[in-house]
């Protein structure tokens, strides 16, 4: 049974040393390297700047989607415009949605905020 302490309290003393050699060593390098003796540790470069690419517009997500300038096409108003004066409204608000391509409370939005001028307001 003393053969079998003496051989643990051996490699006990051996990783001791190890660890003692490995933190001197580490020791040593980081002060030379804090005095810096002169020497320039090559930094590799970065990069370069970013290229500046031109922006494309998004559909979808949190982005708006794209609009025609002037809104919906005139003779669209128009018909619109007919369907709501007789009553059809639900017919009005379907040739919106269809051609908008939104759902049923956005074209019955566009449908009663569209205005005189055939622009397009929502409520």
């Amino acid at each position: 049974m003393g053969r079998r302490t003496d051989m643990s309290l051996m490699f006990m003393l051996f990783a001791l040393s190890g660890a003692v050699l490995v933190l001197g060593g580490g020791s040593y390098a980081l002060r030379r390297l804090l005095a810096g003796d002169g020497e320039r540790v090559p930094v590799a470069e970065g990069p370069g700047p970013v290229p500046q690419v031109e922006s494309v517009a998004q559909v979808g997500g949190y982005v708006p989607a794209p609009r025609e300038p002037g809104g919906l096409p005139p003779a669209l108003c128009a018909g619109v415009r007919e369907l709501v004066a007789v009553g059809r409204t639900a017919e009005a608000v379907g040739m919106v949605r269809e051609y908008a391509h939104v759902d049923e409370d956005r074209a019955r939005r566009i449908v009663e905020g569209l205005g005189v001028d055939g622009g397009v307001r929502e409520s």
